[in-house]
Formats: structure tokens, C-alpha cells, sequence
């Protein structure tokens, strides 16, 4: 640069100021701004986008799924009222609304691209996919049941005729329509299936725990399970209904030995063996060819087989192994493998199966007939008798046939010269009063159809009836519906309690009890469980005065806990002659005995660990001892309170934790 061109390089506060308005822009904050602007921009521009195909779709998903909801929440309002027709009309409105959440998913297809949210929406599309097809399946079942809409107690659609025809016409044309059913069955079970493999599809340990106060996973876990149920259920049924045609006589006539368990008296299989009776069943009619006392038959078994040590060990003075003591198994099916062919040593009448009934029979059936009388016996009924707070028909049968008293016997002739009311006569009333029963059921109006078909699938589903038959395809299909008292495999958990009644005096009318299990699972996926058994009498002693019956006394109860195999005890409380652990059909078995006064409690208390890891959910099946009341059981699953289970039925419970 020329000299007289050069700047000075210190200028002095007499030159005038330069002109940054002249000088060259290099600000530094503008690329920023331009960056900032971008991101901003981008922002806005990724906002308005997920509005638009993310929060709007998304949104109108949410109501969609919302009135899927309240419309198919009403379909049970319509099952409740027993009305097929509003179903039916109701299912319609299910599917429609289902079909509405299917098209506002579509907008959200592209988001399955997507990494941890993908899964959502190929979620959400299985469920819609499994509604589909558990809605055609339902379409089906309407259509195979609206033929016997009125047998069963549902309004609406098609009916076996007028109000006129009796139970057994309807019991009839039942029988002469099987052959029907088999394929809409198959059809239902195929939809079922599909649905099925569409739900086990979807992981629910992929859901948060709750959402806006809804158990989300739990509700998934538990729909995943009943539709797998459901699906079991459908299966199972279809052996059952080919078999059918056997069990009611239809080809050639079936005998049937009937045993009465008085569940007043409990006994692993559902009660004491009190009497029994032989029927016939010839194409689906019913039919009393003999009746009579179990001590009868026991009178006829000349075999003394050696008592097993439970016997002998709580049943004092009974040395023997006698027919009335042979249901010792909770396992229908063994006991009566054990019972069945001594009782064919007393002379007895072949049969092609064993029916196990209980008094709760008589009960609930009274409850929807009403009260019958019985020729030369009495009156029963299902009401409350006061004195000692039990069923009418429960208090005139232990008055007819166990009241206490001295045989006196004439040194000289032999005959009795002294005996209680009715003695020689005990328990031959059953056949006499079964007649008496079953007369009445058959005659039935249309009325009582309904709640008849409920009571009678309520009393087998709760154990309180048990078939056993001996041939082998009739009872596979009894054991694939649950109808046979099988002790079952379970794929993880497993509980039955067990008591045995070894005092009579019919505590067991009066006796319950509540169990609570806390189940712990260690970081490891170790399980200890703590089971308390809590037992209460709240009845006082029972005496009449003028027939000297007595009811209620001390409950000397054999308890057996099923465990699954393996299964180690830690500690235990309650027991009286201490506990001991051994194994049975498949499971590990804690048991010990203890006794109860009226109007007292007792507590047992069962700590022990399952011989797995567990993961959650954990499965837990829970079976009932047949003829057993319904106990409360309250759960709790590390800290978590489960809602109480009412035990009724077996159960199967999938616990997350």
C-alpha cells in the first residue's frame, strides 16, 4: 500500500470517529438467529404435522374406542336382563362402533415404522382384529341358542312353543336336536381361536400399570386369559356333546348309581356317602329303580380291608375300610375307582356310572320349585329354619333319619322292642323323595325354566355334582368340561384345601372359613407364600328336646393342603397333632388335624416356597373341594391387594407384580 495510503496504527483523540455504519457486516448473533429460526420453524412445522396425523388421528381413536366401550359395556346389561334379542341388536351396535375404530387407526399406520411406539399401533390392530372375530363368534352362539331361548331362560327370538309344555318336553326336543349344535360349535370355536392368536399377540408387560386410573396391564392379562378360556371352554364342550347321546339313553338305556354326600358332614369328594339310589335314564327320562342306606351296603361287604392310616388315626374304633369311608381322594375319579368295585361285592346292580350329588341340591332346587311334599314323609322346603339356622329341608332330613336313641332287643323272640323314630327306616326316604323332586322339576312351567337351567349349571360348576362314568369316552368328555371332580395339572401356582369331617354331628352346616395368601416375590424370582386358614363356628350347640336331634358339636377336621410338587415348608401353626408333608395326585401336601367348638375360631398357618422362579404375571390355579360352601380368599402379591375372590368354582388367576 502506498505511504501516503497508511492508516496510522494509533489514532488520537483528535481524529474524528470512524463510521461503522460505512464499515463491512460480519455480525455473529445472525447465523444463530438463522439456526434458532430453523429449529423454530421445524418445530412448528413437526407440531402442526403431529396435530395433524399424530394428535388429531390418535384423538379421534380415543373416542372412538371410548363409545366402543359404553356400547359393548351394555351388552351385558342386555345378558344380565336375560334378553337374546337386545343382544343380538346391542352386538350389532358393538360391531359398528368396532369398525369405526379400525378406520380412525388408519391414519397411524405409518407409526409401526417407528421404534418404541410402533408396537401401539400393531397392538391396536390385533385387538380390533380379535373383537372381530370373538363378535362373529357371537353372532353364532345366538344363532345356536335362540332354539332354546326359553329352556334356558332368555326372552326374545325363537321358542320351543307355548307356556304349556313341561320341562321334560323341553328336556326333549333338547336331546332330539343335539345333532345340530356340533357344527355351530365348531364354528364358534374357530372364530375363538383366531381371536385367541391375535391377543396372545400382544405383551401387556409392554403397558404402563395404570393410565388416567385405569389398570391397563391387568386388563389386558385378564382379557388375554378369559378369551384363552373361553376358547378352552368351546373345545372342551364338543367330546361332551358327542357323548351326550350315551349319557341320556338315547341308543339304549343307562343306569346310573346315585350317592347322596351329606356336605353337612364334609368329605374330600363333596361329603359323607348317606345314601344312595339306582336310576334309570332312557332317552333323557328319568326313572327310581331302588333306593336305600349306605350302611345297607356296608352290611352286605363281607371284605374287612385294613382302615388307612387316616382313619385310624382320626376316626377312632373303626378298624376297617368300610364303603361310606371310601371317598378319601378329593380326586372324584380315584375314590371312586377305589368305591366302585367293592360295592359291586355286595350283590349290587352294575351301572354305566356314578352320580355324586349333595344336599345343596335339594336346597337350591326347592328354592325355584318351591315347597314339596312327600308322601308319608313331610313337607320340605328351602326356607330358614330358625332353631338351628339352616334350610327347612336340611333340618326335616336330619330329624327323619339321625335321631339318636336305644335299640332294645327281646332276649327271647329278637325283635326290637325299643327303637328311635324311623329306626329301620333310615334314609330309605331317598328314593321316595327324589321321585318326589324330580316330579316336580320335570313339571315345571316356562317360567321356571330359566332359572331352573341356571340353578343346575351353577350346582354342577360349583362341585355340588360330580359324574364318574365307566366308559372311557364318556368319561374323557366329563373330565374335558370339568364335570368328572379331577385334581388337574396347573402350568405354575397351585391350591386346594381340603377338609375332612371326621365327628359328624353336621358342623360343617355351620363352619367356614376365609383364607388369606401373601405371596412375596423375591428380586430373584423366588415365591414364599404365607397362608392363613381362618375356621369359625358360629352356631351354638343344637338340641331338640322332644326327638332328641342333635346338631352342630365339635369339628375334628383332617386339613390337607395341595401345594405344587416340590413345594418346601417353612414353618406352621395351628395344627394340634403336628404337621407332616407328603405328595399326591402330582402335588406336594401339607396336612394336620385340629378341632373347633361352636362359637369359637381356629387359625391355621402355612409358610412355604414354590420350587420355581416366577415371573410376572404369575399364574395361579385354585381348585374347590367339591361340596365345599364359597370362601372368601384375599390375596396380596408383594404388598399389592388383589380383589377378593368369592371361591365358587376353580379358578385361574394371572397376578402381576
Amino acid at each position: 500500500m502506498p505511504p501516503d495510503r497508511q492508516q496510522p496504527l494509533v489514532r488520537t483523540f483528535s481524529q474524528p470517529p470512524l463510521d461503522l455504519g460505512k464499515l463491512p457486516r460480519h455480525n455473529v448473533a445472525s447465523p444463530i438467529m438463522k439456526i434458532l429460526t430453523g429449529i423454530l420453524i421445524a418445530i412448528v412445522a413437526l407440531g402442526l404435522l403431529g396435530y395433524i396425523f399424530i394428535f388429531l388421528p390418535a384423538k379421534g381413536v380415543y373416542t372412538a374406542v371410548k363409545q366402543l366401550q359404553a356400547s359393548a359395556t351394555q351388552v351385558t346389561v342386555y345378558i344380565k336382563n336375560q334378553d337374546l334379542a337386545g343382544t343380538q341388536k346391542q352386538l350389532g351396535q358393538v360391531k359398528s362402533n368396532l369398525a369405526n375404530v379400525s378406520q380412525k387407526l388408519k391414519p397411524l399406520a405409518w407409526t409401526q415404522i417407528l421404534p418404541f411406539v410402533g408396537h401401539y399401533y400393531r397392538d391396536a390392530n390385533h385387538a380390533v382384529n380379535a373383537g372381530t372375530e370373538v363378535l362373529a363368534a357371537g353372532d353364532v352362539t345366538i344363532n345356536a341358542i335362540a332354539p332354546y331361548a326359553d329352556i334356558i331362560g332368555l326372552k326374545g327370538l325363537a321358542t320351543t312353543g307355548n307356556g304349556e309344555k313341561t320341562a321334560q318336553d323341553r328336556i326333549n326336543f333338547i336331546i332330539n336336536t343335539l345333532d345340530k349344535i356340533k357344527p355351530q360349535l365348531t364354528d364358534i370355536g374357530n372364530h375363538l381361536e383366531a381371536a385367541r392368536k391375535e391377543m396372545d399377540q400382544i405383551d401387556p408387560a409392554g403397558y404402563p400399570e395404570t393410565f388416567r386410573g385405569v389398570k391397563v396391564r391387568e386388563n389386558l392379562t385378564t382379557a388375554i386369559s378369559l378369551l384363552d378360556q373361553a376358547t378352552s371352554l368351546v373345545t372342551d364342550a364338543k367330546p361332551l356333546l358327542e357323548s351326550a347321546p350315551y349319557m341320556l339313553g338315547l341308543d339304549s338305556p343307562r343306569t346310573y348309581l346315585v350317592i347322596f354326600q351329606n356336605d353337612a358332614e364334609l368329605r374330600p369328594t363333596g361329603g359323607f356317602m348317606t345314601a344312595y339310589a339306582i336310576i334309570s335314564v332312557n332317552k333323557g327320562k328319568i326313572s327310581t329303580l331302588d333306593s336305600g342306606d349306605i350302611y345297607s351296603l356296608d352290611a352286605k361287604f363281607n371284605s374287612q380291608i385294613p382302615a388307612p392310616d387316616p382313619i385310624i388315626k382320626y376316626l377312632p374304633k373303626v378298624p376297617y375300610w368300610n364303603l361310606r369311608d371310601m371317598n378319601l381322594s378329593p380326586d372324584f375319579k380315584v375314590s371312586m375307582d377305589q368305591f366302585y368295585p367293592n360295592y359291586l361285592k355286595t350283590g349290587s346292580q352294575k351301572v354305566d356310572g356314578i352320580i355324586a350329588i349333595d344336599t345343596q341340591v335339594l336346597v337350591d332346587l326347592l328354592k325355584v320349585t318351591g315347597p314339596i311334599g312327600v308322601s308319608g314323609i313331610g313337607n320340605f322346603s328351602a326356607d330358614i329354619y330358625p332353631p338351628c339356622n339352616c334350610p327347612q329341608v336340611f333340618y326335616a332330613l336330619e330329624a327323619f333319619a339321625d335321631i339318636e336313641g336305644p335299640v332294645v332287643w327281646d332276649s327271647v323272640t329278637g325283635q326290637v322292642i325299643v327303637k328311635p323314630q324311623n329306626y329301620g327306616q333310615r334314609k330309605s326316604f331317598i328314593g321316595p323323595m327324589m321321585y318326589s323332586v324330580l316330579s316336580n322339576v320335570m313339571a315345571q312351567p316356562k317360567s321356571k325354566m330359566g332359572l331352573l337351567f341356571q340353578s343346575a349349571m351353577e350346582l354342577i360348576q360349583q362341585k355340588h355334582v360330580q359324574f364318574y362314568f365307566l366308559d372311557p369316552n364318556a368319561q374323557a368328555a366329563a373330565e374335558s368340561f370339568n364335570l368328572a371332580g379331577r385334581i388337574v395339572p396347573a402350568p405354575q401356582d397351585y391350591l386346594l384345601v381340603v377338609d375332612t369331617n371326621f365327628a359328624g354331628a353336621k358342623t360343617n352346616a355351620w363352619v367356614t372359613y376365609t383364607a388369606d395368601q401373601k405371596i412375596d416375590v423375591a428380586g430373584d424370582g423366588t415365591v414364599t407364600k404365607t397362608l392363613t386358614l381362618t375356621y369359625k363356628n358360629p352356631q351354638q350347640y343344637f338340641t331338640n328336646a322332644s326327638n332328641s336331634l342333635k346338631l352342630n358339636g365339635i369339628f375334628r377336621d383332617w386339613l390337607r393342603v395341595y401345594v405344587p410338587q416340590g413345594s418346601k415348608l417353612v414353618s406352621a401353626a395351628g395344627f394340634e397333632t403336628g404337621q407332616t408333608t407328603g405328595t399326591d395326585l402330582g402335588k406336594t401336601v401339607f396336612e394336620g388335624f385340629f378341632t373347633l367348638t361352636p362359637l369359637n375360631v381356629k387359625t391355621i398357618t402355612l409358610k412355604y416356597t414354590l420350587p420355581f422362579k416366577a415371573k410376572s404375571p404369575l399364574n395361579l390355579l385354585i381348585q374347590k373341594q367339591g361340596g365345599a360352601k364359597d370362601f372368601p380368599y384375599d390375596i396380596t402379591i408383594n404388598g399389592r391387594k388383589q380383589s377378593e375372590l368369592i371361591l365358587n368354582s376353580d379358578k385361574t388367576l394371572n397376578l402381576g407384580f
